[in-house]
């Protein structure tokens, strides 16, 4: 048996491939069933009871010691869901072997193993059918191929599919149940790192000032009545004296309209609506939202993040909106006053 190549412990969220394949060529002609196996391993927590290697040996060994079997290959994928299989490369290559006429037989611990999607799973078993390769599912003792069957596999992975919108369903009422004890579960917005204390459950935002530079900048421009453009020429201008990656507008824009920046959180600013497509949507209303004041250390004052947000509201930093600017302007001398004094003490 190949060894499996030499490589760092899997990490949590890697996503990984895996083949073994037979020294010996297939056998043709002579009444030998020609046998795949495919394994999937999405998480780290199976793959210590279903480990590659583990499911390599049990089916290379169980078909040696059975005559009319000859192993064509062990296919496997680590880290990826069953809901969609276009992206399991793994499972794709071993449905092209089977319709390319190089496999009789594929053997599968379960169902769940080969599909949690039911409209993907007996679509896949119909195209291997058609090519007159039999798929037997050992965990519910099933063959693709006996017509009585195709009732009992609908329903099996009508129960894995099933199993993984339960999955889903923990998991969003956990992270509301975190967000609801002030620890949500999110990644650091650009300017915070994560840091973990020894034996304390939650997380932290620490400020990254490196980062934060760059934030304190644009809020100062906003603050001082500049526009979105001016402030994204001035950004850039300023990231690429220090060789470093421009904005977007976009980007710019979703940051001076970020919570983060003032200390506080609100969660659920998109959400998955459909377990299935895994489509993210702006959340608007259909999932409940938690808004968390003072969660980690600001980067810019409460006072001038609000402002910058009025400012915004009314579309006085637009460039465009130069009636509306040029009225504001006119109303807000004092806005002027700061610009005036930044440029004096530069």
């Amino acid at each position: 048996m190949k060894n499996r190549r030499n490589q760092p412990d899997i990490q949590a969220g890697q996503m990984e491939t895996f083949h073994y394949e037979a020294a010996d060529t297939f056998t043709r002609g002579t009444g030998i069933k020609r046998v795949a196996a495919y394994c999937r391993v999405s998480t780290l927590a199976e793959e210590q009871d279903l480990s590659f290697e583990t499911q390599v040996e049990y089916y290379k060994t169980m078909i040696e010691k059975d005559p009319t079997m000859q192993l064509v290959g062990i296919y496997g994928d680590h880290g990826f869901s069953g809901l969609h299989a276009d992206k399991r490369k793994e499972f794709q290559r071993l449905i092209a072997d089977c319709e390319a006429g190089k496999v009789d037989l594929v053997l599968v611990k379960s169902i769940s193993r080969f599909s949690r999607n039911t409209v993907e799973c007996m679509e896949y078993l119909q195209r291997l059918k058609k090519c007159g390769v039999a798929v037997v599912f050992e965990k519910e003792e099933l063959n693709s191929m006996d017509q009585q069957t195709e009732l009992i596999l609908a329903i099996y992975s009508s129960m894995a599919q099933s199993e993984s919108c339960s999955h889903s369903e923990n998991i969003r009422w956990a992270r509301k149940q975190r967000a609801e004890l002030g620890d949500p579960v999110r990644g650091a917005a650009y300017g915070y790192r994560i840091v973990k204390k020894p034996g304390d459950p939650f997380s932290y935002w620490e400020i990254d000032e490196e980062a934060a530079e760059y934030i304190r900048f644009i809020f100062a421009r906003a603050y001082e009545g500049y526009t979105t453009t001016e402030i994204q020429t001035r950004l850039n201008r300023k990231l690429r004296n220090e060789g470093k990656e421009t904005w977007s507008i976009e980007r710019l824009r979703l940051a001076l309209n970020n919570e983060a920046y003032r200390g506080d959180i609100l969660t659920n600013k998109f959400v998955v609506l459909d377990y299935l497509a895994k489509k993210i949507v702006k959340n608007r209303g259909q999932v409940e939202q938690c808004y968390i004041e003072g969660h980690h250390p600001p980067i810019v004052s409460p006072e001038i993040f609000d402002a910058v947000q009025d400012y915004m509201k009314q579309g006085c930093l637009n460039g465009r909106n130069k009636l509306i600017r040029s009225a504001w302007l006119s109303d807000h001398p004092e806005i002027l006053e700061r610009r005036k004094h930044k440029e004096e003490t530069v």
